[in-house]
């Protein structure tokens, strides 16, 4: 216990602030630094460079703005005086020629007019030229198919030993401007736009769509034959046609209308199916089977094919060629009872009594029959019971 207590002491010694408190500690003094205006001298002239510059920058935004109000003012005069007709195109005139030889003799370029005078002088020359302006005018309406442009530019053209007035820029533009006008006003025509056979088809075909949903079915059968006349592939058309012929009971034309499609295009077996039910619509159903029997196996229409075959040949009293469709139908939908059930029949038929029982137990665990079905099912179970 003695160490622990001097190890105690020891460290009670070393931690003591060794009287540093005691010293005495002279005041602080603090003096302010003197402040300097240089910040604020720099921050004012800034602020005059950026006043200045945006002033600058809105004279110049005021000055562009004024000058895009004059143009668009000189562009609305222009095309009023061109859409009035009181814009005519100057003459050149020929009185230049001699003042500039001279100097033309001493390989220097003849001197421009003023800005002004030439305007005034075209502006005389304009005036003395309507008359000539309105003769050339009324041969251009007699001649529409004539380049006014160039018959212009051939009647005015100066003689060979004349120099052409230098014209303001305006003048120049006008003169374009009414060569344009009447170019465009001489080649101006209306050509009539023909459209393709396939073209006139489908149109008709559509024209035959919207009179047949407006219950007008005359005009319908009207545009479906015209559409498959003019092109025999539109497929569609003569699916609707043979279908209007079939719903006002007209077999026959369905019938004529179908058999042709599929003469002409084997691998349509559209009109196969729908020939195979107009055909049963009329009692034929050795025909109608005829029909199903060009729509394969592995078809899209092959369960419409087989549904409808299973039907007509137990009809038809065709067994096993029921059986072979039930059979198929069966495998494509297992959990339907009618499957069974036909299936079960078409063996019953041909006396393969211990098939028929299975496939009759199998539409009987199946729901979906009626109950004259189950009652017909569980009366023939008990009639083959003891059947092997």
């Amino acid at each position: 216990m003695s160490v622990i207590n001097t190890m105690l002491k020891d460290l009670d010694k070393r931690q003591q602030p060794h009287g540093l408190d005691e010293l005495p500690v002279p005041p602080l003094q603090y003096r302010q630094a003197p402040q300097s205006r240089l910040p604020w001298l720099l921050l004012g002239l800034l602020s005059l460079l950026l006043l200045a510059m945006g002033y600058l920058a809105w004279e110049r935004y005021a000055v562009l703005e004024r000058t895009n109000l004059a143009l668009q003012q000189d562009n609305q005069i222009l095309v009023q005086e061109i859409a009035s007709g009181e814009l005519k195109q100057p003459v050149v005139s020929e009185e230049p020629t001699t003042k500039n030889e001279p100097e033309l003799a001493a390989g220097k370029a003849p001197a421009e007019k003023p800005r002004a005078e030439v305007s005034q002088a075209a502006d005389t020359q304009t005036i003395a030229k309507t008359e000539s302006d309105a003769e050339s005018s009324v041969e251009l309406m007699a001649t529409p198919k004539t380049d006014p442009v160039a018959e212009s530019k051939v009647e005015r053209k100066p003689a060979a030993e004349s120099k052409p007035v230098v014209m303001p820029q305006r003048v120049r533009v006008e003169q374009a401007s009414d060569g344009k006008i009447a170019k465009t006003t001489g080649t101006m025509a209306v050509t009539e736009v023909k459209l393709s056979p396939e073209a006139l088809a489908e149109k008709r075909f559509s024209q035959g769509k919207s009179a047949q949903e407006g219950g007008q079915l005359s005009q319908a059968v009207k545009d479906f034959s015209e559409a498959i006349s003019l092109n025999p592939a539109l497929h569609g058309a003569r699916q609707h046609l043979a279908a209007l012929y079939y719903g006002q009971g007209q077999l026959g034309e369905a019938n004529k209308v179908l058999e042709q499609g599929l003469a002409l295009y084997p691998g349509e077996f559209d009109y196969a199916l729908m020939l195979a039910k107009v055909l049963e619509a009329q009692g034929d159903r050795q025909g109608a089977l005829a029909a199903l029997g060009n729509i394969p196996d592995d078809h899209l229409l092959a369960k419409q094919k087989w549904v409808m075959q299973s039907h007509l040949a137990q009809q038809a009293s065709a067994f096993t060629l029921a059986e072979e469709s039930y059979r198929r139908l069966a495998r494509v939908e297992p959990n339907q009872a009618k499957w069974w059930m036909g299936l079960a029949y078409a063996l019953d038929s041909q006396q393969k009594f211990t098939g028929a029982k299975q496939a009759y137990g199998q539409a009987l665990g199946l729901p979906g029959l009626s109950q004259q079905a189950s009652d017909f099912i569980q009366q023939r179970l008990a009639q083959l019971g003891d059947i092997e």
